[in-house]
């Protein structure tokens, strides 16, 4: 069995990304939605509670595509007689989140080509279901475990160096389909 680390299930973004599926995403989704109705905010609070509650526990996956989940609540609003505001609701994905440690995990010790076609492959993926934002972490120690060091050294500076180069082509390639796209080195 796989225990997740949050009742909700993963929203999958893309073909390879998933990502925490967030209450505070979620209300902060359709408050947005209902702003400037007639509707109010307790209402709204409590629908979102009510979608937290069901995939916490009616929902029978471990994750769940993010197109899907935006049907599911705008049908759920419609049924409701809230069809003005599953109309005005915003089906940007939340953020992913890209673990380069896991990346080289994947990748192997001294196999930095293919973790670089990782990255690549796990950044395109995410990018083509239209997030707004795109994190990377945890690079000190994707780079110390790609380079099989135990301490960061000349070697990994070095590779940092390369690294920040390629997300920058990587950023520049992407922003000329999707100028709002902010990605992120974090840690």
């Amino acid at each position: 069995m796989i225990s997740l680390p949050s009742e909700l299930p993963y929203i999958r973004v893309g073909s390879c990304s998933l990502v925490l599926c967030e209450p505070e995403w979620l209300s902060t989704t359709l408050h947005r939605a209902a702003n400037g109705t007639d509707v109010p905010e307790w209402i709204v609070s409590d629908i979102s509670r009510g979608v937290e509650n069901f995939l916490a526990n009616h929902y029978k996956g471990t994750y769940i595509d993010s197109e899907d989940l935006f049907t599911r609540i705008a049908k759920t609003l419609s049924s409701m007689g809230l069809a003005h505001i599953a109309a005005r609701i915003d089906r940007t994905p939340p953020p992913v989140r890209i673990s380069l440690s896991e990346l080289a995990r994947r990748a192997g010790s001294g196999y930095e080509l293919l973790f670089f076609q990782l990255l690549s492959d796990s950044i395109h993926s995410a990018v083509v279901s239209g997030p707004q934002r795109v994190e990377l972490h945890g690079m000190k120690s994707g780079i110390r475990r790609l380079m099989g060091a135990r301490r960061w050294s000349e070697r990994c500076e070095l590779l940092r160096g390369e690294l920040n180069e390629y997300i920058l082509e990587i950023k520049t390639e992407i922003s000329t389909e999707n100028p709002e796209l902010r990605l992120i080195i974090v840690s």
